[in-house]
């Protein structure tokens, strides 16, 4: 008895899955839903370029607080090109903080371009041992001589 049921309830199964299958039309996109999905794709790039840029320069004037303490970001315009300005800041490094995390944030602060190149030159001349602790003023104008200067000169 339950055998047959199950067999019944099996059979039903396929031949429902078969009229399914054979009478639903598998949608393709046409050419042209294809077209407005690609239009609403660019318009949709359009705008994650705009919202980038402003969350840049909102990045870029807004003031940076770290558990540590505060650090205060300023933008100074200067005699460089128009799209370029010099960004101020004051970082504050912790006890314990090595070369690679001073690096870091200095990269996310954006005075510096690559964090491991500066790593590397602070290697290269032996500074990585002689990172002070404290506020230290730098700005995006420095090259990494001057900023390797300011971050292990001792504060007092």
């Amino acid at each position: 008895m339950i055998r047959d049921i199950l067999r019944a309830v099996g059979i039903g199964c396929l031949l429902a899955g078969g009229i399914l299958y054979f009478t639903i039309d598998s949608k393709n996109p046409s050419d042209e839903d294809a077209q407005l999905l690609q239009d609403e794709v660019e318009q949709l790039q359009i705008e994650l370029a705009k919202t980038k840029e402003l969350l840049g320069t909102a990045q870029t004037i807004s003031t940076v607080k770290e558990k540590a303490g505060e650090k205060k970001t300023v933008v100074t315009e200067s005699n460089l090109p128009s799209d370029a300005a010099v960004l101020n800041t004051i970082l504050t490094i912790e006890s314990g903080s090595n070369s690679t995390v001073v690096s870091a944030n200095l990269e996310r602060l954006g005075i510096i371009e690559d964090a491991a190149l500066f790593d590397s030159y602070l290697a290269d001349n032996n500074l990585t041992g002689r990172i002070q602790i404290g506020d230290h003023k730098v700005d995006s104008s420095m090259n990494f001589k001057s900023i390797a200067k300011e971050i292990t000169t001792v504060k007092k």
